[in-house]
């Protein structure tokens, strides 16, 4: 074993000219050269990315309106638990009420078409229309169908009880759960296309949004773990769910989107998330504070059994606090020096530990 640490010791020298440093462990006290290890584990953490909370599609619902509208009376509150079918609130607007009547006169059409459709139908089998005629009659109907069925998804969307009696419309509970957002006051006006109703039936699932820099799209994998930092400590908090492929042109950022299950955090806020991702093949990770520069040359100082050999690595990619380099020669019992490392560059050029 000795002798084949010898022999890559010679090497290494042959390669780069550069000399055993000789050392023992009370000048490395007294120098301040503490030892580490390279990072095998085949993974690297990037970040951090900014990130913001939301509800999870997976167990809420949200209510969105195409168009303005106005809180008339509210049933129920933020934090109130709500059954399906329950009233929370009523509402009114002008094009919410024109919405109404277009559809209801829509849903009366629709009804005297399939009445004529099935009428015509037996005319003309009967002889007594031509096949156009019914023709006509059957893609009428079609039509109407298909108007109310665009009329119905706005509808749903609302979460409007179309049919009720009063003033204003009441908005159902489409889901059994907490609702997490609801109106707070009569009188208040909500935008359009802003979410006024959120039900929740698990406030601990959650999903985060997350803007990824152009020059790190190419590393995030669907399910890579995510994780937050709580002063020095990573706190897996979830996994990616989806990775976009069209670049944000305002931020020169990609989205993702990943699935948190960390009850701790709340949908509303933004966080800093970091992904674990795989290092490149026959690749390892260094810490910054290991590397130094001779010339063009990235050295780091291998532990010897007399020392420390300088040997130059060759950086595949930098990392947050480090960098990635070439696996080469390096092995799960190579050590590295790190601390007062500025002291072994200066041994290099003759300088005395004294």
């Amino acid at each position: 074993m000795k002798r084949i640490i010898y022999i890559s010791l010679f090497l290494l020298n042959f390669m780069f000219g550069y000399d055993e440093i000789i050392l023992n462990d009370i000048q490395m006290q007294k120098l301040g050269i503490g030892i580490t290890k390279p990072d095998f584990s085949e993974y690297y953490m990037i970040g951090p990315f900014a990130s913001s909370l939301d509800f999870s599609n997976q167990a809420s619902i949200k209510q969105v309106s195409p168009f303005e509208i106005t809180i008339s009376n509210i049933k129920k509150f933020e934090g109130d638990y709500v059954k399906k079918g329950d009233v929370i609130c009523n509402i009114i607007s002008d094009s919410l009420s024109n919405l109404v009547y277009e559809y209801k006169n829509t849903e009366s059409k629709y009804q005297i078409a399939q009445n004529n459709v099935k009428k015509d139908k037996e005319l003309f089998e009967s002889g007594v229309i031509s096949q156009r005629e019914y023709q006509n009659s059957y893609l009428l109907a079609n039509e109407l169908e298909l108007k109310l069925k665009d009329l119905d998804s706005i509808i749903k969307q609302i979460g409007i009880n179309p049919n009720a009696q009063g003033f204003g419309y009441p908005v159902i509970a489409q889901i059994s759960g907490i609702l997490a957002v609801g109106p707070s006051k009569s009188a208040q006006k909500v935008e359009a296309f802003s979410p006024y109703i959120i039900i929740t039936n698990d406030n601990s699932k959650m999903q985060a949004n997350i803007k990824i820099p152009q020059n790190n799209a190419l590393d995030i994998q669907k399910n890579a773990k995510v994780f937050i930092k709580d002063k020095n400590t990573k706190i897996e908090i979830g996994n990616i769910n989806s990775v976009s492929i069209a670049i944000d042109t305002d931020t020169n950022t990609i989205n993702a989107t990943a699935n948190i299950n960390y009850k701790k955090l709340q949908a509303g806020s933004n966080i800093d998330t970091f992904i674990l991702v795989d290092n490149p093949k026959d690749t390892i990770a260094i810490t910054r504070d290991v590397v130094t520069k001779i010339g063009n040359d990235s050295i780091v100082f291998v532990k010897t059994q007399n020392g420390f050999m300088p040997t130059k690595i060759e950086i595949v990619k930098e990392i947050n606090n480090g960098f990635l380099i070439k696996k080469d020669n390096f092995g799960l019992q190579t050590n590295l020096a790190n601390g007062s490392i500025i002291v072994l560059k200066g041994a290099m050029s003759g300088l005395s530990f004294e």
